[in-house]
């Protein structure tokens, strides 16, 4: 998943990352304005610099950047109605801001219950997001000649594996595990991350398959480098997946 250092490692070359076409401040206070967004290091820190740019400068050309920073805080500080909304008010910005797309279809996969009574409603906006922000992102020119090729075409790969984990976390739900397991395979492959892998397990955890399950375990503890928390849950899962499997052939 992206992070905010991402985010703003790109969005400090004042092109965010999400941007269609060249904004420009229009006065040193705006400049001002958005290097506070930019450097904001907190979601706290982050809100309060986007609803002072947002509100003092009302035709900036940063809106829509500025709320989807707003709503990737809230997602952070766990008020996902308040990301929903700001995100949403991002789309309405700059209707080809996909990573507000992506952030809207992880929102709606990963808070969707089996039991909510609007299940099927939240899932299928997750899957259109998810599907719209693949399709945004594909062909989106690099927006800044700063960023590199590489760069771009990182967070592009980023982007649509983030997408990808929004379509499979919601066939989890629906119970179609091999869907899922294919969609987060497919992700993983687009840009490794080893969340996804965890996720991928715990779908098969979840179907009872508990040698895929613990394939996907070691493939998080054995990797190089990989984030010290992610091999400690990868390590509790496998832990889990072997009692739930010696459990079975009882």
């Amino acid at each position: 998943m992206k992070t905010f250092a991402l985010l703003t490692a790109l969005a400090a070359l004042c092109i965010p990352a999400f941007a269609q076409k060249t904004p420009k401040p229009k006065s040193q206070k705006e400049v001002q304005a958005l290097q506070a967004l930019f450097s904001a290091q907190t979601a706290d820190a982050i809100i309060k610099a986007a609803d002072e740019l947002i509100t003092n400068f009302a035709d900036t050309d940063y809106k829509g950047a500025a709320l989807q920073m707003e709503a990737k805080a809230y997602q952070a500080k766990g008020q996902n109605e308040k990301a929903i909304v700001y995100a949403e008010q991002a789309l309405d910005a700059d209707a080809k801001n996909f990573d507000a797309m992506s952030l809207l279809a992880n929102i709606y996969s990963s808070t969707t219950r089996e039991s909510d009574l609007d299940k099927n409603e939240k899932l299928a906006k997750a899957e259109k997001y998810a599907n719209d922000a693949i399709n945004a992102v594909k062909d989106a020119p690099k927006p800044n000649p700063q960023i590199t090729d590489e760069q771009w075409n990182g967070y592009k790969a980023g982007v649509q594996a983030d997408a990808m984990v929004a379509i499979a976390s919601a066939n989890v739900i629906r119970k179609k595990y091999d869907d899922a397991k294919a969609g987060y395979d497919k992700a993983y492959a687009t840009s490794p991350d080893p969340y996804t892998l965890i996720r991928a397990g715990r779908a098969m955890m979840t179907a009872g398959k508990y040698d895929e399950a613990i394939a996907y375990d070691d493939k998080v503890i054995s990797a190089p480098n990989v984030d010290p928390n992610a091999k400690n849950i990868a390590t509790k899962d496998k832990e889990q997946n072997e009692k739930l499997k010696a459990a079975a052939k009882k």
